[in-house]
């Protein structure tokens, strides 16, 4: 996860909510819904809230962070929505409605979580732990497979094919400079799974 800053409600929103005042989400028209989920995806830097993968309007969702069912007068409220992956075995659709102690609105989401070159993932924290299970994050290599094979893959390739070798990983100037492209919005857009990479470099960084 990396921690998400929200930032101002759509116009489209605010007049709906105007207009419906007695409404929910559950009554929000698709246009509207539409124009959530590409502010939160634009202030996401197009990664999904959870597993960091690269999404886009036509493969994601919006969810809510506080469960609609548990906090049915937050359904509405654009700081309790992010935009998650599609991918039905983990991130939102894997959640379902279970509560969630540590969310990616946090700052702690990106300290209590540590994750390794291999792709895999811990936590460090009794919360985060349960984070990881419930969102099903590749917590084991047997939980999610997929996920921690994609997650290598992509780091891989955001370390190696920079130019840097296996050795370089002790290089401090050149993590400082991997650290800060990764940090580094292009267009918009951040690259897929980068906060994973940032979490490793911290780590290797003294």
């Amino acid at each position: 996860m990396r921690k998400i800053t929200k930032g101002a409600e759509p116009e489209q929103l605010i007049r709906w909510k105007r207009a419906n005042t007695t409404l929910r989400y559950r009554d929000l028209p698709s246009e509207e819904r539409v124009s959530v989920r590409t502010a939160c995806i634009a202030e996401q830097f197009s990664l999904c809230a959870y597993c960091c993968q690269t999404i886009a309007g036509d493969n994601s969702h919006n969810e809510h962070v506080e469960a609609q069912d548990k906090a049915p007068n937050r359904t509405l409220e654009f700081t309790n929505i992010v935009a998650s992956c599609q991918r039905q075995n983990q991130c939102g659709h894997h959640r379902g409605t279970r509560s969630l102690d540590l969310t990616p609105l946090m700052e702690e989401c990106e300290s209590e979580l540590k994750f390794y070159l291999s792709g895999r993932v811990t936590g460090k924290t009794e919360r985060a732990n349960t984070a990881l299970e419930i969102l099903n994050l590749g917590h084991t290599e047997e939980s999610n497979r997929g996920l921690i094979g994609a997650r290598k893959q992509l780091v891989d390739q955001l370390i190696f094919t920079g130019g840097m070798q296996p050795d370089d990983l002790e290089d401090e100037e050149l993590l400082g400079i991997l650290l800060d492209d990764m940090l580094t919005p292009k267009n918009g857009q951040l690259a897929a799974f980068s906060p994973v990479l940032v979490n490793v470099i911290r780590q290797l960084l003294p």
